[in-house]
């Protein structure tokens, strides 16, 4: 019995299924809103990065950058139609969102790029992909499915839940009356906070070690190896870190 043509087939089948996308298209587009019109922005996003800046202008803009991958050129374009992108104000809130189909066999992709007065309030959630604050003011919260949450220079209450991505939070300064709430599942978790700050804090870790480390005037009511409660200087803010797999750390700067 001849298998040959058997094997042939079977090999025409299989290479008919392992398509090899491998040309990246990408396309942005901008649009800006009026600064006076928006006080909060929320974010959904399937799969891409976020990263929010602050800047003073009359506007809030937001370029968001499409991209896919396809046989060729002209194919990876084509199929960025197949990206859902949108945009909506209702009151003073700016809603964008980016949906892509699934299966995302073509690495579908929506990078958000937004700038933004610094006092806007933020709420941001990111199923695939890294979210990065820059600068703002206003208070913020995040949820990361699948990436790291970092910010630089923030100011105000902020929360986060990452369930596989570490979190590095910078923060400038914390009202008395702030809050920072941050917890990844799986990775670190790291809050830089001036030498000077005032907080009460509980941090705690399943699989890592809790540190507080840097600042002179810690008291602790708790001070285990994975969980370690007390305050910094009059104990104002409230902090609270967590992590199931990864260190936890107050860190000063």
């Amino acid at each position: 019995m001849n298998r040959h043509p058997t094997a042939l087939l079977l090999a025409a089948l299989l290479a008919a299924g392992c398509i090899a996308y491998n040309v990246q298209a990408d396309r942005p587009e901008t649009k800006a809103w009026p600064v006076t019109g928006v006080t909060g922005i929320d974010i959904r996003v399937d799969n891409g990065a976020v990263t929010v800046r602050a800047r003073a202008d009359t506007v809030v803009s937001a370029t968001v950058t499409k991209s896919c991958k396809g046989t060729s050129q002209a194919d990876a374009e084509a199929h960025l139609a197949d990206i859902s992108v949108g945009d909506s104000i209702s009151g003073t809130s700016l809603y964008l969102w980016g949906k892509v189909p699934a299966p995302n066999t073509r690495s579908y992709n929506t990078k958000y790029d937004v700038f933004a007065t610094a006092i806007t309030a933020l709420n941001i959630e990111a199923s695939n992909g890294a979210v990065f604050l820059d600068s703002m003011t206003g208070d913020a919260a995040v949820t990361a499915a699948n990436g790291a949450v970092s910010t630089v220079a923030h100011s105000g209450s902020i929360s986060v839940e990452a369930a596989n991505g570490a979190i590095d939070c910078d923060v400038a300064a914390l009202d008395t009356a702030g809050a920072v709430a941050l917890h990844s599942s799986n990775g670190r978790v790291t809050l830089y906070l001036p030498a000077a700050a005032s907080i009460a804090f509980d941090i705690v870790t399943s699989n890592g070690k809790a540190n507080v480390d840097g600042f002179t005037n810690v008291n602790y009511s708790v001070n285990e190896a994975k969980h370690k409660t007390g305050i910094i200087g009059g104990g104002a803010a409230a902090v609270t870190l967590r992590s199931e797999n990864g260190n936890v750390t107050i860190q000063a700067k």
